[in-house]
């Protein structure tokens, strides 16, 4: 991969240096107080969820060490550069490595890479895996992502009208099956275009906070109905254990 900035990295680089909350949410059920989302609440205090730009596209990751970012294989297959966006942080990507099972399609269980970057994560963690606790089905779980929004605004939109790009939603568990998760909208918010990667993330009974999977695929359009479902590639099979733990031995666990 070789990499070079543009004037779009400035302007992104800069804003999410800078730019505090705007617009979105509030209130004790703000989606974004447990840790784009159609609809959702934009988060502004998010080092570790980051925009990814590549030549053939935009998705979303988490930084799972400092050094480590982790999203859905189909945003990296094909890219020849990766530059990564969080607040205060703008890397770039040295090395991709997808998931040795992921078979190219957007059923996929194992849709998933990890992207090295150039120099370690500032101002905050990772975002840890959650293996100490298996959601269950009807349990609320928090997406997030720098997806459409449900007036189709990219984030760089947001950005120009006083929010800040990373949204997120609480949506609902729905079953495990094979390696593949399902979320579904309560209405809330769902997850959207270039939404692909982002973490989905609950909180066990005991308080601790992690990611269970990472967005893969939904329905075409960015509505948010009540019973809108969205898959998730699961970071709790054996699978993808294997491949996280061969690819960042220092991934952050919960």
């Amino acid at each position: 991969m070789s990499f070079r900035r543009s004037v779009f990295t400035v302007c992104v680089f800069g804003v999410l240096s800078l730019v505090g909350c705007g617009g979105g949410g509030g209130g004790s059920n703000n989606a974004c107080s447990t840790l784009k989302i159609a609809g959702g609440d934009s988060c502004s205090n998010f080092h570790n969820v980051a925009y990814l730009k590549a030549d053939n596209g935009h998705c979303t990751g988490a930084y799972i060490s400092l050094t480590s970012v982790l999203t859905a294989a189909h945003c990296v297959i094909d890219a020849r550069r990766i530059e990564i966006f969080s607040k205060g942080n703008y890397r770039e990507a040295v090395s991709a490595a997808v998931h040795p099972l992921y078979d190219g399609s957007k059923y996929s269980p194992f849709d998933m890479a990890i992207i090295k970057v150039n120099a370690p994560l500032q101002g905050g963690g990772p975002l840890p895996i959650l293996l100490s606790y298996n959601p269950q089905i009807g349990e609320e779980v928090t997406a997030f992502g720098y997806g459409l929004d449900e007036q189709g605004r990219l984030p760089t939109d947001r950005i120009l009208q006083g929010e800040f790009p990373l949204k997120a939603a609480n949506t609902v568990f729905a079953g495990y099956t094979g390696g593949t998760s399902t979320i579904l909208s309560t209405g809330d918010g769902s997850t959207c275009g270039g939404d692909s990667g982002g973490p989905v993330v609950v909180r066990s009974p005991s308080g601790a906070v992690g990611i269970i999977g990472i967005t893969r695929s939904g329905p075409i359009g960015c509505s948010a109905p009540v019973g809108r479902p969205s898959w998730l590639a699961s970071t709790q099979s054996n699978g993808a254990i294997q491949f996280l733990s061969e690819r960042v031995a220092d991934f952050a666990v919960n």
